[in-house]
This record gives C-alpha cells, structure tokens and sequence, in this order.
C-alpha cells in the first residue's frame, strides 16, 4: 500500500500523464461528435464481452446473436437503454412504496418512475434516437472526463514548479 508521500510523488513526476489523459479524452469526444455515424460503426464492430457479463444471461444471449450479426448490436444497445430505464423505473416505485412506508410521500419517486418508464417505451418506439443519445453520452462524458483531466494536469504541475521554486 502506497503512503500518503509516495503517492503525492508520483503524481508530481507524473502529472503529465492526466495532461495526454486528457487530451486524448477531448480528442476522442470531439470525434465522436464530429462523426457520430463512424462512432455506430465501431460500436458494432467490437467485441464487448465484459459489458455482457455484467448484465448477465440476457446478455450473454445478445451477444451470441451480435457475433453471428454484428448489426444486431445496435438492437442490443436499444434494448439495454430500455431495459436500464425499465428496471430504474421498477426500483423508483418500490423506493416510492418505502417513502409511503416510512410516513413520507412517494410523490417524486413516482414522478420519476412514470418518467423513466416513458423513457423504456420511448427508447425502443425511436431506436435511431436511443442510439444517437447513447453516442451523445459517450462523447460528453469523453469531453468531460478529457477537461477534468486537462485542469488535474495542469495543476499538479503547477504544483510541483511551485514546490520546486
């Protein structure tokens, strides 16, 4: 286990590796949304293995038909976006149910429930859009991530010229 000091000198002699971190993060989510066709693409040219196991025998099975066909993991993709939203809207009425059990109202629990199965409906009557989302998402979650790590870098080093002055 590294201590409090060891870390804080790593990071010091390697502060720029947040900095091509982030570069390569903004880099990546400016392409994807400069090419969000190119990006569906790649989605369904890759092997994901590892998000099949987490979601387990449904999965699993979309997976086998997504590597006979590879076009069948954009469906795969539609289906995981609804199943997601269907099971939070689940989980957000039983969390309503305890409000209610607890003396406290289910009124915004039930509110979101009702939003997020709208949202399970909606992802699989407009697979185009659920696709176009999910690639929006990925490439502002890159941008954030490549900001972040673009501020992180250059105040660490910052840092360490001031520590070193």
């Amino acid at each position: 286990m590294m201590l409090p000091d060891q870390i804080a000198a790593a990071v010091r002699h390697h502060w720029w590796l947040f900095l091509l971190r982030g570069i390569a993060a903004v880099v990546f989510g400016v392409l994807v949304l400069m090419w969000p066709g190119a990006t569906v693409i790649a989605l369904t040219a890759f092997d994901r293995w590892w998000i099949l196991l987490i979601q387990g025998l449904i999965s699993i099975a979309f997976g086998v038909l997504a590597f006979m066909n590879p076009a069948l993991s954009l469906l795969y993709v539609v289906i995981s976006v609804s199943l997601w939203m269907l099971l939070a809207s689940l989980a957000l009425f039983m969390l309503g149910r305890a409000h209610q059990a607890m003396g406290g109202s289910a009124v915004g629990s039930t509110i979101a429930a009702v939003a997020s199965l709208v949202l399970a409906v909606l992802a699989v009557a407009y697979p185009g859009l659920t696709i176009a989302g999910v690639i929006a998402l990925i490439a502002w979650f890159a941008l954030v991530i490549g900001v972040v790590n673009l501020a992180v870098a250059f105040r660490v080093r910052a840092l360490v010229q001031a520590a070193v002055a």
